[in-house]
């Protein structure tokens, strides 16, 4: 499994569903173009901190990112789980961080 290149298809695909361009989210993640195509065929990989702006820019969670084609189609039963867990973990972080704010 080539997680770049996964993770450069996938990121060419959010990036043209939502018709943006390589310049646009370029200049959004303030990287250059040719360091984004880099990313987009798999040569290079993202920061932690590009993750996150690519996360915010999309709407979409990081795991999403790494999806195969094959787990993109058919029964999204996983996404419903994933998106249950990652609910519930949010809940339960939200609860204890305003419990400890309260003390």
């Amino acid at each position: 499994m080539d997680v770049k290149r996964i993770f450069g298809e996938n990121l060419r695909h959010f990036r043209k569903l939502n018709k943006i361009s390589q310049e646009e989210l370029s200049e959004k993640l303030q990287i250059t173009s040719g360091h984004l195509s880099r990313i987009e065929n798999g040569k290079s990989f993202v920061t932690a901190e590009l993750l996150d702006a690519l996360c915010i820019i999309f709407n979409i969670t990081p795991a999403t990112f790494f999806y195969t084609p094959h787990e993109f189609s058919g029964d999204d039963s996983l996404f419903t789980k994933i998106d249950k867990v990652i609910d519930e973990e949010l809940e339960k972080l939200s609860f204890n961080l305003k419990e400890k704010i309260r003390r």
